[in-house]
C-alpha cells in the first residue's frame, strides 16, 4: 500500500489552525476547518430568527454562516470517511454566545461583533458569558453531544485537544495584551475547567503545555494576542503531537507563508487517494506514536480522602437538596459547603492531586464536626439495556465507597419521578439542550430526563455498593408539607444531638413555584396528558418500590389527575 497522508479535521480556532500550518504538508492534509462556532451553537438548532451578516472576507463569511447553520454536526458526518485526526481547541468559546428565544444559539465571534449584528438580535435574546455557571452548564451538555457524534461517525479517528494556556508574556518580555478586556491570567483558570470537561466528554488525547512554556509573539502573522504564540511554541506542540519536528513558517528558514483561509479539500471522500482505499489505521497511529497520552490507559487507583466530607446529600435535581443544605448549615454541629460542583461522578477529578486538593479546600475549616457535600446529580446508575439510559456512566457509588469514610451517611432526597421528569424537561429545554418540539420521550438519553426517575435501579445499586444502612431516603412531599419533620429525618440520619437553639431560630420557608422565565418555555414546549400518563405507567414499579422501602403510602405520587391539572394546558 502506498504511503497516504494523515487527514486532519479542525474544530477550533487559531491554536489548531496555526499548529496545522506547522505540520509537514507531505504527511498531513486538511479535510475540514470549522471555526468561530461555539459548541453551544453546534449543538442547537440552526438560527432562523435572523440572517447572518454579510462580510467582505469569503472565509469569514463561510465561518459565520456555518455558525448560524450549526454546520459542525453535518460536517462531522460528511467528513467521517476521510478523517484520521481531529484537532480541537476552545479559543472560540472565549466571548460567550447568545441564546435566542427559539432555543437556537449564535456564537459571539469577532466577526459578529465587528459586523454590528449584535444590535439586531431578536428581542428576548440572552447573553451567556463565558465562565459563568449558566454558560458552563449549557456548554457541558453541548460538548458531550459533540463527543457522541465524533464517536459515532469517526470511531477510527484520533481526537486531540490542544489545551494550551494563554501566554501572559511575549517573547520580548512584555505583558501580553488583553483580549476584549480579559487577561491571560484571568482566562487560564476559567479555560482549565472547560478543557478538563472537554477532554473527558470528547474522549480525547490531550496536548498540554505549562504556562512557562508559552510566550506570544508580536511578529505573529495575525498580530499580538495571548493565543498567538511564538513559533517555537507551535514547533513544541507538533513535536508532542507527531514525534517529529515541525516546519518553520514565518521565522528564519521559513518554507512558506501562512494564509488566513486554510485550504479546505472540497471532497472529503477523495482523500483516500487515487486507489479509493482508506489507509490502515495502524499507519496513522505510527505517525502519532508516543506523541499523546493513551486515553484508554487504566485508571489510577482511588485513595481514601482525609479531611473531606463525612456525609453526603444526593437525590434528584429539583428535589429539595439545596434547601436541605441551607437549613442544615444553620445547625451548630453541621456545615454543608456551598460548592455543589460534582466530584465523585467526574473520573477526571478523582486521581489528580490538584483536583482532590481543590475539592478538599472548603472542608479545611473543621469548625463543625459534621461536614457535608451536596450534588443532586450523583444518584443515577446507567442501564445499557434501557432506551432511556446512556450506554455507560462512571460508577459514582463505587467512588464514594472507595474515597469517603465507610460510615459516612448519604441523604437521598427524592421527588415524585413524574414531577421530577417534567421539571427536568423544562429546565433542559430552557437551557437550549432540547430541540424545539421534541417531546419528553424524544429527549437525549445523556440528559437522563426519563432515566433518572428509575429509583429502584439506582437505589438497589447504591445499596449493594455502599450498604443500605448508609442510605436514608427523604421525601420531597414532606419538605413541602411538613418541613420540620423532613428536617428532623435528616438530622436523625446524621445522628446529631438535639439543639433547642437551632429549632428556636429556624423559620423554614418552602416556596415551590415557577421561576420567572419558566412560563414562556412551558408555552413553547408543553407537556401533554398522554405523556404524564405514560410516565406514571413507566414509573409504577419504582413508586411501589419506594413505598415498600419507606413503609408508607405516597398518595400524591399516584394522583395522575392532579399532575395533568397542574402541568398541562388541557388541565388548566
Amino acid at each position: 500500500m502506498s504511503k497516504s497522508k494523515t487527514r486532519v479535521f479542525i474544530y477550533g480556532s487559531c491554536v489548531s489552525r496555526d499548529t496545522f500550518e506547522h505540520l509537514d504538508p507531505e504527511q498531513f492534509e486538511l479535510v475540514a476547518y470549522v471555526a468561530r462556532q461555539s459548541a453551544l451553537s453546534a449543538y442547537t438548532r440552526p438560527v432562523e430568527l435572523m440572517a447572518p451578516p454579510t462580510l467582505e472576507s469569503q472565509f469569514q463569511q463561510r465561518m459565520i454562516s456555518g455558525d448560524f447553520a450549526s454546520s459542525l454536526r453535518p460536517q462531522i458526518a460528511s467528513s467521517a470517511a476521510g478523517t484520521d485526526l481531529v484537532l480541537v481547541d476552545l479559543v472560540d468559546e472565549r466571548l460567550g454566545a447568545y441564546l435566542l428565544p427559539d432555543g437556537s444559539v449564535i456564537t459571539r465571534s469577532l466577526e459578529l461583533i465587528q459586523s454590528g449584528a449584535e444590535q439586531y438580535l431578536p428581542q428576548g435574546a440572552q447573553y451567556l458569558a463565558f465562565g459563568t455557571q449558566q454558560h458552563f452548564e449549557y456548554w457541558q451538555t453541548a460538548i458531550s453531544y459533540i463527543g457522541e457524534r465524533l464517536r459515532h461517525y469517526m470511531p477510527q479517528a484520533t481526537v486531540v485537544l490542544l489545551d494550551i494556556p494563554w501566554a501572559e508574556w511575549s517573547e520580548t518580555g512584555e505583558k501580553t495584551p488583553d483580549s476584549f478586556g480579559v487577561s491571560a491570567g484571568d482566562a487560564n483558570p476559567v479555560f482549565q475547567s472547560y478543557a478538563q470537561f472537554a477532554a473527558q466528554s470528547l474522549a480525547t488525547q490531550v496536548i498540554s503545555l505549562d504556562p512557562s512554556e508559552v510566550v506570544s509573539s508580536a511578529t505573529h502573522p495575525w498580530g499580538d494576542a495571548p493565543f498567538h504564540y511564538a513559533e517555537n511554541v507551535y514547533l513544541n506542540i507538533v513535536q508532542r503531537l507527531t514525534g517529529a519536528e515541525g516546519r518553520v513558517i514565518w521565522g528564519a528558514g521559513a518554507t512558506r507563508t501562512m494564509t488566513a483561509d486554510l485550504p479546505v479539500q472540497q471532497d472529503a471522500g477523495s482523500a483516500a487517494g487515487a486507489s479509493g482505499t482508506v489507509p490502515e489505521r495502524a499507519s496513522v497511529q505510527q505517525r502519532l506514536a508516543g506523541a499523546v497520552q493513551d486515553a484508554q490507559a487504566p485508571a489510577a487507583p482511588l485513595r481514601r480522602l482525609e479531611g473531606g466530607p463525612n456525609f453526603l446529600i444526593a437525590g434528584t435535581q429539583q428535589g429539595g437538596t439545596q434547601w436541605l443544605q441551607h437549613q442544615l448549615s444553620r445547625h451548630p454541629h453541621v456545615d454543608v459547603v456551598k460548592d455543589a460542583a460534582p466530584f465523585f461522578s467526574r473520573p477526571g477529578r478523582l486521581t489528580k492531586d490538584e483536583e482532590i486538593q481543590k475539592f478538599l479546600e472548603p472542608f479545611a475549616d473543621g469548625s463543625k464536626p459534621l461536614r457535608g457535600h451536596r450534588s443532586p446529580g450523583y444518584f443515577w446508575v446507567a442501564d445499557p439495556r434501557s432506551e432511556f439510559s446512556p450506554p455507560r456512566k462512571h460508577d459514582t457509588a463505587a467512588a464514594i465507597r472507595d474515597m469517603l469514610d465507610p460510615n459516612a451517611p448519604v441523604l437521598l432526597s427524592l421527588r415524585n419521578p413524574v414531577e421530577r421528569a417534567i421539571s427536568a424537561y423544562w429546565r433542559h429545554f430552557s437551557n437550549a439542550e432540547i430541540e424545539l418540539g421534541a417531546g419528553i420521550f424524544q429527549t437525549p438519553a445523556r440528559l437522563g430526563i426519563v432515566d433518572r426517575g428509575f429509583y429502584r435501579r439506582h437505589y438497589e445499586d447504591w445499596a449493594r455498593t455502599l450498604g443500605p444502612e448508609r442510605l436514608r431516603v427523604l421525601v420531597f412531599d414532606d419538605l413541602v408539607e411538613r418541613p420540620r419533620v423532613y428536617l428532623q429525618e435528616a438530622l436523625s440520619a446524621l445522628r446529631v444531638g438535639d439543639s433547642p437553639e437551632f429549632w428556636d431560630s429556624l423559620k423554614p420557608k418552602v416556596k415551590v413555584g415557577n421561576v420567572g422565565w419558566l412560563p414562556q418555555f412551558k408555552k413553547q414546549s408543553p407537556i401533554t396528558a398522554q405523556e404524564i400518563a405514560a410516565l406514571h405507567a413507566l414509573y409504577a414499579d419504582d413508586i411501589r418500590f419506594m413505598e415498600e422501602l419507606l413503609g408508607r403510602e405516597l398518595p400524591r405520587w399516584h394522583n395522575v389527575g392532579r399532575l395533568v391539572k397542574q402541568y398541562t394546558a388541557e388541565g388548566k
